[in-house]
């Protein structure tokens, strides 16, 4: 489990981010569509792009919710914040989803998605 600025993430995630995970004919897909729009936001695991991940992660707890994609169960609810990301190539965003154990929003959330967009 990697601490960040305000939340946690497992190291496992940054597979199914950067295009690794092979587990499923549908994992699989998810995991080489994050690779490919991440890499058009300029987001490339050879350049750094972990890091820019984790900065990403902390502007989104105070980036605008995404509503549509709030979800309660009976472990917890999870958030998506959206946070803009640019480069000379694409302009998108960052849906990223943080999980709150019990619903109880003095927790630190866990990182639990991403979904990126673009625009352009």
């Amino acid at each position: 489990m990697i601490q960040g600025e305000g939340f946690t993430i497992n190291e496992s995630k940054f597979d199914y981010f950067f295009g690794r995970v092979t587990s499923d004919p549908d994992n699989t897909q998810r995991s080489l569509q994050n690779l490919r729009e991440l890499n058009r936001l300029g987001i490339n695991e050879a350049a750094g792009g972990r890091d820019r991940l984790l900065q990403i992660f902390q502007a989104g707890l105070n980036a605008p919710e995404v509503i549509e994609y709030r979800r309660t169960t009976k472990y917890g609810i999870s958030i998506a914040r959206q946070v803009e990301v640019s480069n000379e190539q694409a302009t998108g965003a960052i849906i990223v989803c943080y999980f709150y154990p019990q619903g109880d929003f003095n927790t630190i959330p866990q990182v639990t998605s991403i979904i990126p967009k673009i625009y352009q």
